[in-house]
């Protein structure tokens, strides 16, 4: 499922901060068992963390990578219960945030929108009260992914918006843009999905990607499609081609 893929990328990005900007950094045997988890290593990475809390039982870093690789092979309990675990474990208060986010994840997985959403607002109530920036529209964006899941359009509409106004840069915005884009799609109000999308587009030709420049012109062809507006969608489509041409070949074009 694609909701699935997104959570998995963004459970590795929030690792990937949490250790190298706000935390200090981990031992040898952590960084080994996060990594197998970002690799999907579920066995391997269980061995490393049960091998962590051998070492000291209430290890709160090795009890989150169990959790997370528990998390991967879809042990739903046990990853509730490692991570339930690592927030008692530590005051830490930046552990909290991203355990809560990480537990809300696993709910979103397992379409239990409201314990998804619970657990989002606690980690959400730590940042308002750390004055954490950074956390805040991610927060607000993953709870507008769980009302989509479950078909609670107007309450994404309403976090993805809340996210936009508070997004520290472009990239975020940009982000944010996008998933208003797509739920205006969902709703049918196709010329605000357009509206939304082209600001993604002209975000992504500017400072994004290739690859995020093409899916977001794609993404854009589709809603002037949906819209009936064919002419635009044709010329949409035909400036992707000429700029599949122009910067990757086929692989643009068949995009």
């Amino acid at each position: 499922m694609k909701i699935q893929n997104t959570l998995t990328i963004l459970t590795i990005t929030l690792f990937s901060i949490s250790f190298n900007a706000y935390s200090k950094a981990p031992s040898k045997e952590v960084a080994a068992c996060n990594e197998a988890v970002n690799k999907g290593d579920s066995a391997g990475a269980i061995k490393l963390a049960e091998g962590i809390l051998k070492k000291n039982i209430a290890d709160h870093e090795g009890m989150l990578c169990k959790g997370r690789a528990f998390a991967l092979d879809g042990k739903v309990p046990d990853a509730l219960a490692n991570f339930e675990q690592a927030i008692a474990a530590t005051d830490d208060t930046f552990v909290h945030t991203i355990t809560y986010i990480l537990i809300g994840n696993l709910y979103t997985r397992n379409e239990q929108t409201a314990e998804a959403i619970a657990s989002y607002k606690k980690s959400l109530a730590i940042c308002a009260k750390e004055g954490n920036q950074t956390y805040t529209p991610i927060n607000y964006n993953l709870m507008g992914q769980a009302h989509t899941q479950a078909k609670n359009l107007e309450a994404a509409l309403d976090n993805h918006k809340m996210s936009v106004s508070i997004a520290n840069n472009d990239n975020e915005r940009a982000d944010s843009f996008q998933r208003l884009a797509k739920t205006y799609n969902a709703l049918g109000d196709y010329n605000k999905a357009i509206e939304y999308q082209i600001k993604v587009a002209v975000m992504h030709k500017k400072s994004g990607t290739l690859t995020e420049y093409a899916d977001a012109s794609l993404a854009l062809g589709e809603y002037f499609f949906n819209s009936k507006n064919y002419s635009e969608a044709e010329r949409t489509y035909e400036k992707l081609a000429k700029f599949g041409k122009d910067n990757g070949g086929a692989y643009y074009e068949a995009r």
